[in-house]
Order: structure tokens, then C-alpha cells, then sequence
């Protein structure tokens, strides 16, 4: 039986798992990133992960290692070379080679979520769907594409950077990029603790609630606490939300302009958490800004197991477009 290794970086966890020609996860696990760290932590952490966390069995069995990461990455390098959402002083981090020679094994480096897309196509709703982009609702906020059932890679494999989409410039927020106004910035789980503040200085007249004032003058709320307030009736939570749906709908409004899909498949705890408040607006709200017919959307059926899944997916049926920027 053949298998693969799969590993999702992200800017809060790292994921690593074992995962079967049909896409099923025979072990996983998942380990907190570091609050600091320099260009080799990363890749010490996945390969300590590999060897103590999974069994050594099923490791030595697996043909290679596939890789989705938070980005942009400079693929021919295998090197992360910017990741905005990581709390790290160093943003970057190298990845192929260090993994490779700890393991002895090839492995297969694609952003986060374009990884997702290629495991919605391989083993998901996406299956026999030419033309789909799935999203990723999280910590940072990012996309992979399929178009014509080809995994769009660009030039230096960051075609689908979609989270730093301007959608707000007036509201000031900086990206961890450097940008003003991305999507990212705005709405991401990450930085919406931010955003908030920003958003009742200068968007939100109504009564001086509890998470108002929170707001304002601190300790500034989680995501999660603001659609805890905003499901019990606060109503500059409600406000900040709706907010925050209009932003999701101009945002992927511009993915269905750009890409036309036939399906988009939303993951990431933001809206895997939150879909009761968050789907139906953003689906409704999408109608106001899109040129082309909207596809189907809905969520994916893998949960947080999509990262692993979909970094698998990489190894048993390498997309064609990303053959040449394979490191080794």
C-alpha cells in the first residue's frame, strides 16, 4: 500500500500525518510553532515531529513527503521566503533540503492552500471538477486554483496569493506584507483583533457595548471571542461581523472573477467554526459584487485534516505544473 507523508505548516500549528493512495488518514498529529524561532527551527520541529510522533513503521514505508506551507515561497529554493502571519522576529525559513537530508526522502514543497485545492481535486468534492479554487478562512487567509484542471502555479509559485486581494484601503490596516488594506489583513483570524479596534474608531456609531469597549481600550479580543459576542446579540459584535462577511464576499466576488470556477471549497477554522453566521451573508453579499455566475460553495469534508491531505495528495499524483520546480 503505498503512502505518503503529509505535513501542513501554518503560522499557529504544524500538522503531520500518514496518508493513504485514497486520501485516508492513518495517523496524524499536531504540535504548537514556536513564539520564536530562526531559518532552521521549521524544519527541526517536522522532521522531530516525523520521528517521534508518528509510527516509525509506517514513516519508513511512505514514498516521499509532501509539504503545504503558509508563503510566498520561493519554490526553486524550497525556502519559505516571507510568512506576514508568523510571529517570528525572522519571517522565513528553509524547508527541502534540511527535511531531505533528516529523512532521507523527497520532498514536494506547494503553498498551504494550494496543496488544499490539489486534495479537494484528488480526493474531495473536486473530483472531476476542472475548474475550482478552494480557500482557506484561518489565521492568514489564502487560496490554491485549478483552471482547466491544471493546479495554477505562476512564475514562482505564489499564483494564488489571494489573501493580500485589496479590499479596504480607507480602513488604514496594515498587512504583515507591508500592503495597506488585504483581505488578509482585514479579516483573517489572525488580524482581526486588530481590524476591530480600527473599525470602531472610525466605522461603527451605535451604543458602547462590552466588546466595544474592548475594542477601544482593551485587552483586544480573539476571533473567537468576537463571534462569541456577535452570536449573543452584541451589537457592535453583529456590526463587526456583518462587516467582516462583506469583506469575505469582495473577496472571493474577485476569486470568481478572476478564475471562474465551477466549485470553491472554504476551509480554515474561521469559517469552519462560524458558518452559521458567516456562509449564508457572504454568499448573499457575493451577489453584489460579481461579474460572472456564481459557482457552488460549501465546506470542505475533511476539516483541519485537509492541510495533510491535500500536502499527501502532492506526492501520490504530483500536479503536472508543479513538476518543474521540484528541488532535487
Amino acid at each position: 500500500m503505498a503512502l505518503a507523508l503529509g505535513v501542513d505548516i501554518g503560522a499557529s500549528f504544524i500538522r503531520v500525518g500518514v496518508i493513504d493512495r485514497d486520501g485516508r488518514v492513518l495517523t496524524k498529529e499536531r504540535v504548537p510553532v514556536p513564539p520564536e524561532g530562526d531559518e532552521n527551527t521549521m524544519a527541526d520541529l517536522i522532521t522531530g515531529s516525523i520521528r517521534n510522533k508518528l509510527p516509525k513503521e509506517q514513516v519508513e514505508a511512505s514514498i516521499a513527503v509532501g509539504i503545504g506551507s503558509i508563503g510566498p515561497l520561493d519554490l526553486r529554493s524550497g525556502n519559505v521566503i516571507i510568512a506576514p502571519n508568523l510571529k517570528w522576529r525572522i519571517k522565513k525559513f528553509k524547508v527541502v533540503e534540511p527535511i531531505r537530508r533528516a529523512l532521507g526522502k523527497q520532498v514536494i514543497l506547494c503553498n498551504d492552500a494550494a496543496a488544499a485545492a490539489w486534495g479537494e481535486h484528488v480526493f474531495g468534492d473536486g473530483r472531476g471538477v476542472d475548474n475550482m479554487v478552494y480557500i482557506t478562512l484561518s489565521t492568514g487567509i489564502g487560496a490554491g486554483v485549478i483552471v482547466d484542471g491544471n493546479l495554477l502555479m505562476g512564475k514562482d509559485g505564489n499564483a494564488h496569493e489571494v489573501g493580500h486581494f485589496v479590499v479596504d484601503a480607507e480602513l488604514g490596516i496594515k498587512c504583515g506584507c507591508g500592503g495597506v488594506g488585504h483581505w488578509e489583513a482585514v479579516a483573517s483570524g489572525g488580524n482581526m483583533p486588530r481590524s476591530i479596534s480600527l473599525f470602531a474608531q472610525k466605522r461603527y456609531a451605535g451604543p458602547h457595548t462590552e466588546l466595544y469597549r474592548r475594542a477601544v481600550s482593551g485587552p483586544p479580543p480573539s476571533a473567537q471571542e468576537i463571534f462569541r459576542y456577535a452570536k449573543e446579540g452584541d451589537d457592535f459584535a453583529v456590526q463587526y461581523v456583518d462587516y467582516i462577511s462583506e469583506v469575505h464576499a469582495m473577496g472571493m466576488a474577485n476569486i470568481v472573477n478572476s478564475y471562474d470556477p465551477e466549485l470553491i471549497v472554504l476551509g480554515g477554522s474561521v469559517i469552519l467554526n462560524n458558518s452559521d453566521l458567516l456562509m449564508p451573508s457572504i454568499i448573499e453579499k457575493m451577489k453584489k459584487y460579481a461579474a460572472n455566475r456564481l459557482p457552488e460553495i460549501k465546506l470542505t469534508r475533511f476539516g483541519d485534516d485537509i492541510g495533510i491531505i491535500g500536502a499527501a495528495a502532492l506526492v501520490h499524483d504530483v500536479p503536472s505544473t508543479l513538476r518543474k520546480f521540484l528541488v532535487g
